[in-house]
């Protein structure tokens, strides 16, 4: 009787978990990302907390120095440059860049047709009326899920500032939380915290650091060049950049064949020489020295987050998105050798 009454017991206490959680991630679910950005961002300024906290022997003063930092030298600048893309993208898709791009289609066309006899205009003609759709999707619905709504961007910032402060402060609590309320073992717990560290300085020192010196790059390369967009442009290179093999290609090149097609060959064959010598081989140079030192994330698993990412949660979505699959894939491993692996030995 005691036994069923034990057994009873533990089943309803997990049916009353299982639905105040339920519960609980319906409530913050629109908060998810300000929480996992506070996160990242406390584990990545935590060097720069602790440098301080050696200096003042305060936690509070050294978390707002770091917060003052984050503004400074990150929150500000980013803001100014979405700011500026949200700018861009209103002026970039408008009637005369569709106009400009048809026309560039044409002169294509016709060079294929005039050198080569090749008649592609079924598909030129397809694409022309395809344009103004994509411009129209562009400006009322990818830029705004890409970049941020301001009217939900206030209380998402200081949710992350909020958090990213007594992150910092409060990181050994924060520690022994984990270990003490996440069903694993303490030695899983450790692993489990080490490698999520590993892959987030992955991803933010490798994958994202890089993703940004080539989108600046090709930002600066437009501009140098004459050509329209350049934030706009760079910024969405930052997001291609974590696209394997094509990568930056599919903006700068293009762009260098349309300039070409206008008869701009200073800007089209600028930009071209510019991406294919300049932002190319940061991939070549860069990328082999930062993952040798950091540690690799699988491609596949890089790419999928990304998408993800960026149609969940935008922007952030870039870290978040592979981050949060890699954690996944850690959490089914250590599953499996915390309950499955010891149950089978115990048969």
């Amino acid at each position: 009787m005691y036994m069923e009454i034990k057994k009873f017991g533990f089943f309803f206490l997990i049916f009353i978990i299982l639905a105040l959680a339920v519960k609980f991630y319906s409530i913050i679910d629109e908060f998810l990302p300000s929480i996992a950005t506070a996160f990242v961002l406390a584990y990545i300024f935590n060097p720069i907390y602790a440098y301080f906290l050696k200096i003042t022997k305060r936690k509070s003063l050294s978390g707002w120095i770091v917060i003052i930092i984050f503004f400074a030298l990150i929150f500000i600048p980013f803001m100014l440059i979405i700011f500026g893309i949200q700018k861009e993208i209103s002026l970039v898709f408008n009637e005369n860049t569709v106009t400009l791009f048809q026309n560039a289609l044409t002169n294509i066309q016709n060079i294929l047709y005039d050198q080569f006899s090749l008649d592609v205009s079924a598909y030129v003609n397809d694409i022309k009326s395809q344009i103004s759709n994509v411009v129209q999707k562009a400006v009322t619905v990818i830029g705004p899920k890409i970049l941020f709504s301001v009217s939900g961007f206030a209380l998402s910032a200081f949710l992350t500032i909020f958090i990213m402060y007594y992150l910092l402060i409060h990181s050994e609590k924060v520690i022994e939380t984990v270990k003490n309320y996440f069903p694993l073992s303490n030695a899983n717990c450790d692993k489990l915290l080490r490698e999520a560290a590993g892959n987030t300085k992955t991803l933010v020192l490798g994958q994202l650091l890089i993703a940004v010196i080539q989108g600046t790059l090709t930002g600066l390369g437009f501009f140098i060049f004459g050509i329209s967009g350049s934030l706009l442009w760079g910024f969405v290179t930052v997001i291609t950049s974590f696209i394997p093999f094509l990568g930056t290609m599919v903006i700068w090149f293009p762009a260098g064949i349309i300039q070409l097609a206008q008869h701009d060959f200073f800007s089209g064959i600028g930009i071209i020489l510019w991406g294919g010598i300049l932002v190319g081989n940061i991939d070549n140079v860069v990328r082999p020295k930062l993952i040798s030192s950091l540690g690799n994330i699988h491609p596949v698993t890089v790419l999928l987050g990304v998408f993800i990412g960026l149609k969940e949660w935008g922007f952030i979505g870039l870290v978040l998105g592979p981050l949060i699959i890699t954690v996944l894939l850690i959490l089914i491993r250590m599953f499996r050798e915390e309950y499955l692996v010891e149950s089978k030995s115990d048969d």
